[in-house]
């Protein structure tokens, strides 16, 4: 009967071994096929990091407080919504994300570079903005009396404190480049891939 106990236990710390490694190997698989599916997810984005200059007029207004972009997706929408592949529709997913070129770019001297990601099979959708505090009449002007600038629009956004200027956000294209109708009607600049 001893014997029998013993060799009972002697089986059950097979069992628990072999359960134990199992589920040992299988997070291990688990951890390396994620690491290996974001590997492949970012070789196969295929971006690159492109640089143009914007040259401003003088007398850029003082209230102008950044010049930004709106890198709104990779691809155009009638391609991502026709003939694009899942992993495609992915990398063409709406990112609406603002990135900064220039704070205080009354400050600047001489041109403002932008540095931005284009996709070498979609191409990139997106459009340029400025932020102001205060009267924007003045940096629409601004903008207006720019020969390579249309399409200029302005947007007031949320006060932070009730008791600070007005701000606005002016958006514009630049005739140069591109341009992009998305499905919501929306004129974006888009760069087509190289």
């Amino acid at each position: 009967m001893i014997e029998q106990l013993v060799s009972g236990f002697g089986s059950l710390e097979v069992v628990v071994d072999t359960t134990l490694l199992v589920a040992l190997a299988s997070a291990v698989w688990t951890v390396v096929s994620r690491l290996v599916q974001a590997v492949n997810f970012q070789l196969a984005l295929r971006t690159r990091e492109i640089e143009f200059a914007l040259e401003p007029k003088t007398g850029i207004p003082e209230n102008i407080t950044s010049l930004n972009y709106l890198l709104i997706r990779y691809g155009n929408d009638t391609y991502l919504s026709t003939l694009a592949s899942d992993q495609e529709r992915h990398h063409g997913r709406l990112r609406n994300k603002i990135i900064c070129v220039a704070e205080n770019p009354s400050s600047a001297l001489g041109s403002l570079m932008v540095k931005l990601r284009l996709h070498k099979r979609l191409g990139t959708q997106f459009k340029f903005f400025v932020d102001v505090s205060g009267d924007p009449k003045q940096a629409i002007d601004y903008l207006a009396s720019h020969d390579t600038i249309e399409d200029v629009s302005c947007k007031e956004r949320p006060k932070i404190n009730a008791k600070d200027p007005p701000r606005y956000r002016i958006f514009f294209l630049l005739n140069r480049l591109d341009k992009e109708k998305t499905v919501d009607g929306h004129i974006n600049n888009f760069l087509y891939p190289v």
